[in-house]
This record gives structure tokens, sequence and C-alpha cells, in this order.
């Protein structure tokens, strides 16, 4: 799946996902994402008390603020938006 897809699945049109692709919106994988959850919050500098809300979103599948979540079937994509 593209990350166009990925966007529109979250309710962009394709428009508006070219353009949040464009403006470096990122789309991980489920594998990625889950797998490096620890290693992305230390590069992105997350105080340890916002890591909590991020291991709940992804135990919960709940998107953050500016965030996305997509699953199609087996596979959850997890949107960073930049706004």
């Amino acid at each position: 799946m593209t990350n166009i897809e990925v966007l529109k699945m979250d309710g962009c049109t394709e428009r508006e996902a070219k353009k949040h692709l464009e403006n470096g919106t990122i789309v991980f994988e489920d594998i990625d994402f889950e797998k490096n959850l620890e290693i992305y919050l230390d590069e992105w500098n997350i105080e340890e008390e916002e890591k909590a809300e991020y291991r709940k979103m992804v135990a919960e599948k709940k998107p953050l603020t500016d965030w996305g979540i997509v699953e199609d079937g087996e596979r959850t994509y997890y949107i960073q938006y930049c706004l």
C-alpha cells in the first residue's frame, strides 16, 4: 500500500494526501514503529511522562493529536502528520 493510499484511508483526498506528504508527513508501518517505538521517542526527545501517551496510542490503536492510525487487515499504519 502506498503512503497516499494510507492517507486516503485516513480520510484525506488524494490532493490532501499529496500535500501532507510534501509537508513532511510520515507514514510508519506497524512492524517498524511498534518495534522501534522507544528509539523514536528518544530521537524525538519526548519527555518521560509523555512517552506513556505514545505507548498507549500503540496499545489501544487510538491516535494522539496530529497523528492518524489506519488498520488494513493485519497491518496497522501510524501517520505522523506535519501540519
